[in-house]
C-alpha cells in the first residue's frame, strides 16, 4: 500500500563467502564500510512508488546479482472515453475501455443532464464494460463519464461523452387551449405548447364536433403545423362546439387537451379560461379564471354549482 514498509532479504552463499549488497539503479542502498556476509536484509520505509532493487553478491571469484520488485498499489488510471452504441427514449448504452494494466474491482458511471444547476447521478458496482442507463428524459442531452475503483479507491474519471436521448409522444397535452367567434361561421382556437413534449412537436391536431357525445374518432380534425394559433371555418352558425387540441411528434400523437366550448354566435363570450380552485375552507371555496375572448364588455359571469356525494358524478 503507498506509505507502507517491507523487508526484501537477500542471501548469497560460496567459498570463499560474499559480500552482499543492496543497489537502488546506480546507488548504493549498503555503505561499503558495512557491508554484511550471506546475507542482507533491506528495510524500507514509507514507500510511495514502485522500484526494482538490485541485489548484488561479491567475492573473490566474481559478482552475481538477483532484481527485487517492489510494487506499490495507485488508484487507478481514468477508463477510455466512453463509447455510445445505442440509444432509446429513455436509455443510453455505452462500452468503455478499461485504462488500467491491472484489474479494477468494479466501475461506477455519472451521468446528468446537460445544464447549469444539473448535478451528477451515480451507477455503482459495475463489473463489465458495457452498460445501459435507464431511466432517462427523452430527447434530452446528458454527459456522461466513467471511473474505475480498485482496493485503494477511485481513480480519476474518464473524459466525458455526450448522447441525446431519442424523441416520443408528447407526454401531456397542449395549455390554455382558448377558442374565439372572430366571424358567423368561423372560431380563432389558440394554445400553448405542452410542458413534455418529449421532442421537437410536428405539429397539432385540433378535433372539434358539435356533439361530444360521439367518439373522437368521429369528429372532424383540423391539422396545424408550426403554429399555436388557427381558424376553424365552415361552422354553423348558433350551434355550440366542443373542442380539444393534441400535440405530435415524429414518433406519435399525445394526449388530448381538456375540452373547451364555444358558441358560433358573434358578440357571445367564449369560455373562460384557467378555472381553478383555490383556498378551501369548511365552508368556502376560492374559485378563480381569466375572462373569456370577447370584444364586448364583460356584464357579469354566472356560476353554476350543486353538492356530488363522493364516488358519484
Amino acid at each position: 500500500m503507498p506509505g507502507g514498509s517491507v523487508n526484501i532479504t537477500c542471501v548469497a552463499v560460496g567459498s570463499p563467502m560474499p559480500y552482499v549488497k543492496w543497489m537502488l539503479g546506480t546507488e548504493d542502498l549498503t555503505p561499503e564500510d558495512e557491508m554484511p556476509i550471506g546475507r542482507n536484509v533491506l528495510e524500507l520505509n514509507g514507500v510511495r512508488e514502485s522500484a526494482n532493487y538490485t541485489c548484488v553478491a561479491m567475492s573473490s571469484l566474481g559478482i552475481i546479482e538477483a532484481t527485487a520488485q517492489v510494487l506499490v498499489k495507485t488508484l487507478p488510471k481514468p477508463p477510455g472515453t466512453p463509447i455510445v452504441t445505442e440509444t432509446t427514449a429513455t436509455s443510453v448504452t455505452i462500452t468503455w475501455d478499461s485504462g488500467n494494466p491491472d484489474p479494477v474491482s468494479y466501475y461506477i458511471i455519472q451521468y446528468r443532464a446537460k445544464g447549469p444547476d444539473s448535478k451528477y447521478e451515480t451507477v455503482d458496482s459495475i463489473t463489465t464494460t458495457r452498460y445501459s442507463i435507464g431511466g432517462l428524459y427523452p430527447n434530452t442531452e446528458y454527459e456522461i463519464r466513467v471511473s474505475a475503483f480498485n482496493s485503494i479507491g477511485q481513480g480519476p474519471p474518464s473524459a466525458r461523452v455526450e448522447a441525446r436521448t431519442g424523441e416520443q409522444a408528447p407526454a401531456s397535452p397542449p395549455r390554455n387551449v382558448q377558442a374565439q367567434v372572430i366571424s358567423e361561421n368561423t372560431v380563432m382556437v389558440r394554445w400553448e405548447e405542452p410542458e413534455e413534449p418529449n421532442g421537437q412537436v410536428k405539429g397539432y391536431r385540433v378535433y372539434y364536433t358539435m356533439d361530444p357525445s360521439r367518439a373522437i374518432n368521429e369528429w372532424q380534425i383540423h391539422n396545424v403545423q408550426d403554429s399555436v394559433i388557427t381558424t376553424i371555418q365552415n361552422l354553423i352558425t348558433s350551434e355550440t362546439y366542443t373542442i380539444q387540441v393534441l400535440a405530435f411528434t415524429s414518433v406519435g400523437d399525445g394526449p388530448f387537451s381538456d375540452p373547451v366550448h364555444v358558441k358560433v354566435l358573434r358578440g357571445v363570450p367564449g369560455q373562460p379560461g384557467k378555472f381553478k380552485v383555490g383556498k378551501v375552507t369548511d365552508t368556502s371555496i376560492e374559485l378563480t379564471w381569466e375572462p373569456a375572448y370577447t370584444k364586448e364588455k364583460i356584464v357579469n359571469y354566472e356560476l353554476l354549482y350543486k353538492p356530488v356525494k363522493f364516488g358519484s358524478l
